[in-house]
């Protein structure tokens, strides 16, 4: 018998290239969630360090005091800019995660597919198999029971004489 050949090979290939693209889309958009956030935290603590030298100056002028409101003022936009772009972002994860699952579910097809296919290869394989072993052994009995035929003596048709007492 030949052997097992799926006719959608490639496909399913193409599909696994389609899922390992989509996860690594996923994984940079996490990685810019993350930057996202290592931004946020930089400005919160940028902000706080600069309340902290006013808080704790023994003196502090009106500038220092109209530069920490103009701090505080750019630290609000920025947190403010950046949680819109965290939730543009966690919306473009959601988005992304659906596409992932969706190549992952094709894929899954497929394979469930190539698996049926060759599961029904295995069984044709193994009926041709056994067809062929059947076939060997009837081969094999036919002859050994000519042989057997051959070999043995003719029955008696009763030309030798007796003597009956």
């Amino acid at each position: 018998m030949r052997r097992f050949q799926f006719r959608l090979e490639t496909v399913l290939g193409w599909r696994r290239l389609q899922v390992d693209t989509e996860e690594a889309k996923l994984r940079a958009l996490f990685e810019e969630l993350r930057q996202v956030d290592a931004a946020r935290e930089r400005v919160e603590k940028e902000r706080a360090e600069a309340e902290r030298q006013v808080l704790y100056a023994a003196s502090t002028s009106a500038d220092e005091l109209a530069a920490l409101e103009a701090c505080r003022a750019f630290a609000a936009r920025e947190l403010e800019r950046l949680a819109a772009e965290r939730r543009r972002c966690e919306e473009r994860i959601a988005a992304q995660r659906q596409r992932l699952i969706e190549a992952q579910r094709k894929l899954r097809l497929l394979e469930k597919l190539r698996e049926k296919s060759y599961e029904e290869w295995r069984q044709a394989a193994d009926r041709e198999q056994e067809a062929v072993a059947a076939e060997l052994f009837l081969g094999q009995w036919s002859a050994r029971r000519q042989l057997e035929r051959k070999t043995r003596r003719p029955p008696d048709t009763g030309s030798s004489s007796r003597a009956i007492s």
